[in-house]
C-alpha cells in the first residue's frame, strides 16, 4: 500500500515537472518573440521600412532556439513589415502549441467582458 502511494506520488511529481518544463519553454519562446516584435514595431512607428543585414542576422540568431514547426513561417526579409507579420504568425503557432484548442478568432474575451 505504501509502495503504491509512493509510486503515485512519483508519477504526479513527474507530470508536474513535465508541465512546468513545457510552461517554461512556452514563456521563454514567447518572451523571445515579444522582444523582437517590440523592436520591429518601434522601427515601423519610426518609419524605418527596411532592416540592415546586421539586424536581420541578430533576429535570426535570437529565433534560432525556437522549434522548426514555429520557425518555418519566419520570413527573413529586409522589409520590417514582412518580418513583423511572420513573427506574429510564429506567436500564433506558439499559442496553438501551448493550447491546441486555442483559436485567435474566439470571442471569449468579449463575451467575458460583456
Amino acid at each position: 500500500m505504501i509502495d503504491e502511494t509512493n509510486l503515485k506520488i512519483g508519477e504526479m511529481r513527474e507530470r508536474i515537472q513535465q508541465a512546468n518544463t513545457r510552461r517554461y519553454a512556452f514563456y521563454t519562446m514567447l518572451h523571445t518573440t515579444d522582444r523582437i516584435l517590440w523592436r520591429l514595431e518601434e522601427m515601423n512607428r519610426d518609419g524605418q521600412k527596411t532592416l540592415t543585414p546586421g539586424e536581420r542576422t541578430e533576429i535570426g540568431r535570437k529565433l534560432s532556439e525556437l522549434p522548426a514547426r514555429v520557425l518555418d513561417v519566419f520570413q527573413d526579409s529586409e522589409q520590417v513589415q514582412t518580418v513583423l507579420d511572420s513573427i506574429f504568425e510564429m506567436q500564433e503557432r506558439l499559442f496553438r502549441w501551448r493550447d491546441p484548442e486555442w483559436d485567435h478568432n474566439d470571442d471569449d474575451l468579449e463575451r467575458l467582458a460583456g
